[in-house]
């Protein structure tokens, strides 16, 4: 595989212009282009630039959302099959214009094309301020109950951002012990073997062959199952999209919940002050290794990320770059 280095800032300049050409504007192609470039740069390859090529498709006949309800303490956005990069960010702001007053605001998004990350969408709103905790189900079976040899769950991702940390806490998980983009990028990558807990064969039997993987494991066996059955719920049948076998990859859902820190008292600097404090005592805990470190979610791939944007470079397929030059 060829890969070409070329400047971040010139990455990200190709490609919001190849997503403006399809259509979105300039704000929205910042945002959008850098979910997947984001991704990249922390490391979070299954869902970095690799996979872009699926978001132009989604482009092609993308539709125009809307707010059916808008009450005190929560928004229902029909999303009529609008991009989901877009929508989310959308509800977000909507919600953050609440916030001050009601301090916990819910958000239900219906019919959604995909966004690329939980964690990105989560991301945005703590960068405002909010505690956020975002779901969202991505309308199609790809995990099956552990044993079993057929699907019944999507993966529905969780994020998890909390606001005034730094680095930024930022949970970012599927249900699958590994996303179903890990199976993807080994397989063109023409790595043979995997770890056999990513997933398992037609019989329903563990594999470490990418070629034959057909349903992706849930981590902790029965309790990653547990959150996806809830997750799904969540962001599939509470906001109105089908799930389970009815479920549509066309169709996604949404569910976003978003907390002002002072809800229950403290001050933002008194809030900063303890999960910051907590956050530090990690680094104090015993190892039975002197080389292993203590991460908390988001500070590992955040040092990964700003050590590439410092350097401002980066490493691309050939043929991704030829992508976006190409729009």
């Amino acid at each position: 595989m060829t890969y070409v280095k070329i400047k971040i800032d010139q990455l990200r300049e190709i490609g919001e212009k190849a997503l403006q050409k399809n259509g979105l504007t300039k704000e929205e192609a910042q945002y959008t282009f850098n979910d997947y470039l984001e991704a990249e740069l922390r490391g979070r390859y299954s869902h970095g630039l690799s996979f872009i090529r699926s978001l132009f498709a989604r482009l092609e006949n993308r539709g125009q959302f809307e707010v059916v309800r808008n009450e005190p303490a929560y928004l229902h956005i029909q999303g009529n099959g609008d991009l989901g990069h877009v929508v989310a960010r959308k509800a977000i702001d909507l919600g953050l214009e609440k916030l001050l007053e009601s301090k916990s605001i819910t958000i239900g998004i219906t019919d959604v094309h995909r966004f690329n990350s939980t964690g990105m969408i989560a991301k945005y709103a703590a960068e405002k301020g909010a505690i956020a905790i975002v779901a969202a189900y991505g309308g199609n079976l790809v995990m099956a109950p552990v044993g079993a040899t057929e699907k019944a769950v999507n993966n529905t991702p969780l994020g998890i951002a909390i606001p005034y940390t730094e680095p930024l806490f930022l949970l970012d998980m599927s249900m699958s012990t590994k996303a179903w983009g890990h199976i993807t990028l080994a397989r063109k990558n023409g790595i043979e073997k995997i770890p056999t807990d990513w997933g398992a064969d037609e019989d329903g039997i563990p594999t470490d062959s990418p070629a034959d993987v057909k349903v992706l494991t849930p981590f902790g066996k029965y309790k990653g199952f547990a959150l996806a059955l809830a997750m799904e719920i969540l962001a599939g049948a509470l906001v109105n999209v089908p799930i389970g076998r009815k479920g549509e990859d066309e169709k996604r859902g949404i569910f976003i919940h978003l907390l002002d820190p002072t809800i229950f008292g403290h001050t933002i600097a008194s809030f900063t002050e303890q999960v910051n404090g907590f956050l530090k005592e990690l680094k104090d805990v015993p190892t039975n290794d002197p080389s292993v470190e203590i991460f908390y979610p988001g500070q590992q791939s955040y040092e990964k990320y700003k050590e590439q944007v410092d350097k401002n470079e980066i490493a691309v397929h050939e043929s991704i770059l030829r992508f976006l030059q190409n729009q």
